[in-house]
């Protein structure tokens, strides 16, 4: 469970200037929570990095202000972690320098860290002489020696293979939920911020587009755009029906296509209709969910956990996910017809002028 508010921001506008170019970031409500972990997401350019960057107070805010309201010290781990000359116990030990520590204590604190994230065995390894992913523990190390009540991660998972990225977002929320402290953490990578993360914040084009729990946000996105961050790509243009039922409506999409869905718009108007691509199911007959019509398949890409499939569905281009080497996944072929369904509470309808 998430506690007290640690730090907070308001009413923040973040101005950069450059030769060539200027960036504004405005974010008018935003605060981390105690045990919890934030997840700041958002296309290149969007102000992810600027907004940790005043939220640790790196950079002075045009107007507004950030509160840290915690007893302990606000903490940033950079997205290009580097080390100095030394070992890692040293490295990790050079945070508390002038703490009026013994050099026993000093020494016993930095080895406590390294171990909290698996790298204790490490510690009399010369520090730039480690990998990518060893630097970036010892990194998160030397933040957590600090004892910090907020830590603001930038891409904590860059670089690192799949089995590392995993294998982080674990220790990181078990950390999390050891210590209390307050996470944000920006990375362009959704599935690492879904372990992670209680809530998600998304940033578009230097403004807080939506703010929410993860579940949330990735099922009732705001508008379109938010929605294609948060993994929605099946995205397509339609026309509310009239209702099926007094509480089953209708949307039509690609002019003759229909979906069932939830909605209180009126008939006639024109709206986005978003699926996530887990939600949308290839029929094998079990008639778990609602029956929307036939597909042909035009791609099945696997990653070795998922296989992506592209469907063609009247006109309209689609995507499921299925698990990746069984079932489905292993006999689908291109060009071959198959039966889509769908929940209708798993189609989320979005006025069209959003």
């Amino acid at each position: 469970m998430s506690g007290e508010v640690a730090l907070a921001a308001r009413a923040l506008r973040v101005e950069r200037r450059a030769r060539d170019a200027s960036f504004t970031l405005v974010v008018e409500e935003l605060s981390l929570r105690a045990g919890e972990a934030l997840a700041v997401l958002g296309p290149n350019g969007a102000g992810k990095s600027t907004l940790l960057r005043a939220l640790a107070g790196l950079d002075v805010p045009a107007a507004g202000r950030v509160d840290c309201r915690a007893t302990g010290p606000v903490t940033m781990v950079f997205q290009r972690p580097a080390a100095f000359a030394g070992s890692a116990l040293h490295n990790v030990g050079a945070a508390l320098l002038g703490r009026g520590l013994s050099g026993k204590e000093l020494r016993e604190r930095s080895r406590q860290a390294l171990d909290r994230f698996g790298v204790a065995h490490l510690a009399e390894r010369r520090a730039v002489t480690l990998s990518g992913g060893e630097m970036r523990r010892l990194a998160l190390a030397r933040a957590f020696v600090l004892a910090p009540s907020v830590l603001l991660l930038d891409e904590p998972f860059d670089d690192l293979d799949a089995a590392g990225q995993a294998t982080l977002s674990l220790d990181l929320r078990r950390v999390i939920e050891e210590t209390a402290v307050a996470v944000a953490v920006v990375t362009h990578d959704l599935r690492r911020a879904m372990l992670l993360a209680d809530r998600v914040a998304v940033l578009l084009e230097g403004r807080l587009a939506q703010l929410g729990p993860c579940e949330e946000v990735l099922e009732r996105p705001r508008d379109p755009a938010v929605a294609r961050v948060v993994g929605m790509t099946n995205l397509v243009r339609g026309r509310v029906l009239p209702p099926r039922s007094a509480d089953l409506a209708l949307v039509e999409v690609s002019g003759a296509q229909e979906l069932p869905c939830r909605t209180r718009l009126p008939v006639g108007s024109e709206v986005w209709v978003g699926i996530r691509p887990e939600h949308l199911k290839i029929d094998v007959g079990r008639g778990e969910v609602d029956p929307v019509g036939k597909a042909v398949v035009e791609h099945v890409v696997s990653d070795g956990v998922a296989a992506s499939v592209s469907l063609e569905w009247g006109g309209v281009q689609l995507q499921t996910h299925l698990l990746a080497g069984r079932g489905l996944a292993r006999s689908l072929a291109r060009g071959e017809a198959v039966s889509l369904s769908v929940s209708p509470d798993h189609v989320h309808v979005m006025p069209a002028d959003s």
